[in-house]
């Protein structure tokens, strides 16, 4: 009878899944139809059992402590469908059992890492799962699931099951990936295939069914009264809601569109780190232009080097300030380049045609904007937008695809929160500032706040910014801690993200003069690729294992949706799906000395040492 009750279950409760997590399976062909199959998966929720047994395309018995087996609210399922328990200093007879039913033909499913992942990304993966392969000599299948961090059921808002929806429909991808052989099932090969099988369903989001144009549009109609940048000056806070952000910035791209001051797709951004930067750039974005952010210096050698390094993409304007201009008097030879007052360029908020896109940002649906600004039939492969982050490096230019998606991945494990009042005043010339100084914040809930950049080095207006916007979480490079010095603590701020390289002592001087955590993470050929955060472990979760969020000789986890190997030649990373593409054109070579423990921390071997290269392509 037990296999009646299988398939009532299965045909009771898979239109009801489906309709809630709306679940898109990648792979499935790629999962034996015959003979023992193991599934090594990442565990992120307490319905990971219930998800993979109802996408699976054959039925699966799942290896799970004993403990849960007693949990009723996911127990009856557990011993419904065969569950393996094991018990930790007995795990002997759970080994045998798995191997038993493996060589029986049968689907077995383990999660290597031994536990819930309580910081939304793979933890290190146990090797216990290796002498089940061997023994059973069965083809082992990776499994990644993506999105399950965003449900109830997973340690999201550091808490299980006590807080309120996200929404109503949780989105999931489940990826199955190519079969390894059991003799070469390892734990270093499996977390490779597992982190390849993220990239397969991170590039699956239903985020990424839109092009970005349209996702922005969208984002910033919703709470439109909400604040998105605030910048402190001399005068006080000043606030752009979202709307008021939409209506300057199709405005600009209005203007823009009907008189182009020149032929070229790409337009320099030469400007201070702030609001209306960020509001420039989206601009030039909706009018289907590529801004590039260049580094903005008045040191002669930097901007030589920065004209040099810039002059194949065949850039004829740049947008800066007046009064920055005499300083670039030799910034092109000849004189085939124009630059353009920053002034002249938001003046336009101020016509007619400003009032009028502020009054639409309010009251116009999002399809009817994006159809007057012709942004249904954009490609998605073109060229959204370029960063210059050290003067004489070749500029990194991303398409529009993948600036979106890591504008999703930094939020995609926590690191940084949907709603979060993000402080950071790192330009947008670098990778740090562009995603969690505009794009992250455009596409979320939250908001950017920062201090007018003649007010930098006051750190009384960060404190006051700190209190007054209910700061969660701060960003910025070893300079920006190193002029800070007064406590940060209590209140909203959760902890500081630190960029860029940085000496150990250093770290813990500042957090014990801001009373704050720091968490340090890195970018690299255009993107954001690790971060870290506080460890997740109190009192409420002490019967889990340990887990650590944070190594202050490391620059933290990959994001999810990212690939990672590491051999001989160094580190290389994969953001794209292998599907219809030749594989060594979706790699891009990373540091060449690099170590990736067991646990996913990525470091250098210098202390402190964080290089600030492009990333390379592939061989």
């Amino acid at each position: 009878m037990r296999w009646l009750a299988q398939l009532f279950f299965r045909i009771l409760f898979l239109p009801w899944v489906q309709f809630f997590y709306r679940v898109r399976r990648i792979g499935t062909e790629n999962v034996p139809r015959k003979g023992g199959v193991l599934l090594l998966s990442n565990h992120v929720s307490y319905i990971d059992s219930f998800v993979l047994y109802l996408t699976s395309p054959r039925p699966v018995r799942f290896v799970v402590l004993a403990g849960y087996t007693q949990v009723k609210a996911i127990g009856w399922f557990l011993k419904l469908f065969g569950a393996i328990p094991i018990q930790p200093h007995q795990a002997k007879k759970a080994i045998t059992s798995s191997i038993d039913a493996l060589k029986a033909g049968d689907v077995v499913c383990l999660f290597p890492e031994g536990g819930l992942t309580r910081l939304g990304v793979i933890d290190e993966f146990k090797k216990g799962f290796e002498i089940i392969a061997r023994k059973s000599d069965c083809q082992v299948v990776p499994v990644y699931m993506d999105g399950l961090w965003n449900s109830i059921f997973s340690f999201e808002r550091d808490r299980y099951f006590k807080k309120r929806p996200n929404g109503v429909f949780c989105p999931l991808q489940v990826a199955f990936g190519q079969p390894v052989p059991a003799s070469e099932a390892n734990t270093e090969s499996i977390r490779e295939a597992v982190l390849a099988q993220s990239v397969e369903a991170f590039v699956k989001r239903r985020d990424f069914d839109v092009p970005l144009e349209k996702a922005v549009i969208r984002s910033l109609k919703k709470k439109k009264g909400r604040s998105l940048f605030v910048e402190y000056g001399k005068n006080g806070p000043r606030n752009w809601s979202r709307a008021q952000t939409l209506g300057m910035a199709t405005a600009m791209a209005r203007r823009w569109m009907n008189h182009p001051p020149d032929d070229s797709d790409y337009v320099g951004v030469m400007l201070p780190p702030g609001p209306m930067t960020a509001v420039i750039n989206l601009g030039l974005f909706l009018a289907g232009k590529t801004p590039v952010n260049l580094p903005f210096t008045i040191d002669q050698e930097e901007l030589e080097k920065t004209a040099r390094s810039i002059e194949p993409l065949g850039m004829r304007t740049v947008i800066t300030s007046q009064t920055f201009m005499p300083h670039l008097m030799d910034f092109w030879q000849g004189d085939e380049g124009s630059f353009i007052d920053m002034k002249s360029v938001v003046s336009v908020q101020a016509s007619p045609m400003g009032l009028m896109e502020k009054l639409r940002a309010k009251l116009e649906p999002a399809w009817v904007t994006c159809w007057r600004l012709d942004l249904n039939d954009r490609d998605r492969d073109r060229k959204a937008v370029g960063l210059a982050p050290v003067p004489g490096e070749p500029p990194v230019v991303l398409t529009s695809t993948q600036l979106h998606r890591n504008a999703v991945q930094v939020r995609a494990a926590d690191f940084v929160r949907k709603n979060d009042a993000v402080f950071t005043e790192d330009s947008l010339a670098v990778p740090e500032g562009l995603t969690l100084g505009c794009w992250t914040p455009v596409l979320g809930d939250g908001r950017v706040v920062a201090r007018s950049f003649s007010l930098r080095g006051d750190p009384d207006r960060l404190e006051e910014a700190v209190r007054e916007q209910e700061i969660t979480l701060l960003a910025g490079s070893r300079e920006f801690y190193s002029r800070l010095g007064n406590s940060l603590g209590g209140g909203s701020l959760r902890y500081g993200l630190l960029f860029g390289p940085v000496l150990q002592k250093e770290i813990k001087e500042w957090e014990k003069e801001l009373e704050i955590p720091l968490c340090r993470a890195w970018s690299c050929g255009g993107r954001v690729v690790t971060m870290s955060r506080p460890d997740p472990d109190d009192p409420s979760i002490a019967h889990h294992q340990a887990q650590v969020g944070r190594l202050p000789t490391s620059v933290g986890r990959f994001l999810p949706g990212i690939a990672v190997r590491l051999d001989e030649s160094g580190l290389q990373m994969r953001f794209e799906s292998l599907s219809g593409e030749e594989i060594e054109r979706v790699w891009l070579d990373g540091p060449e000395r690099s170590e990736l423990d067991k646990p996913g921390f990525l470091t250098f071997p210098a202390a402190g040492s964080v290089p600030r290269e492009p990333a390379k392509k592939g061989h």
